[in-house]
């Protein structure tokens, strides 16, 4: 993913959000962060590392670690509300970038204990630049929608009296 993974955890934290039952727009923001965190040791890819490692092994990219987050959570929300959000849209959101990620990349949902790699679909390297094989492989329509139904959620959210006239216009 490239694209999606931000509009995603948008996606996401509204739905828990109203799952929920809570007004509160923390966990969309925690949500929303959680799923582009993952991919913060890109930092440490580029800047320390010399991309001697690829950054999907390192813990950022471990299902656990977001996994942990949520348990944590768990623990959290018994006693505040407003503290327990946190890890559990953080470790929300990192999963939901576990998942996204696991579309076309490689992921190691077993790590640390098992090198298993799972990756629904194999991108064939046809372009010199491997963003272009991404950005024209069939896949990348999927994140299209994601970011154009996420779009469509924060348009009728953030403007709800245009939403309203274009029922009634429909009627």
């Amino acid at each position: 993913m490239f694209i999606a993974h931000l509009p995603a955890g948008y996606l996401l934290g509204k739905a828990a959000t109203k799952y929920l039952d809570q007004k509160s727009k923390q966990l969309v923001i925690w949500t929303s962060i959680g799923s582009v965190l993952p991919d913060a040791d890109m930092l440490y890819f580029y800047l320390i590392d010399n991309q001697s490692t690829h950054h999907r092994h390192y813990l950022t990219h471990w299902p656990i670690t977001w996994m942990m987050l949520i348990a944590l959570s768990a623990v959290l929300l018994h006693r505040n509300f407003r503290v327990g959000v946190i890890p559990l849209g953080l470790g929300m959101g990192g999963l939901l970038h576990m998942l996204l990620d696991s579309v076309a990349a490689p992921v190691f949902w077993l790590a640390p204990f098992s090198k298993l790699q799972v990756e629904l679909v194999k991108i064939p390297a046809i372009y010199d630049n491997y963003i272009w094989s991404f950005i024209l492989h069939w896949t990348f329509a999927f994140e299209i929608l994601i970011c154009s139904v996420a779009l469509g959620v924060f348009w009728a959210n953030r403007f709800p009296r245009h939403q309203r006239q274009m029922q009634r216009t429909a009627q």
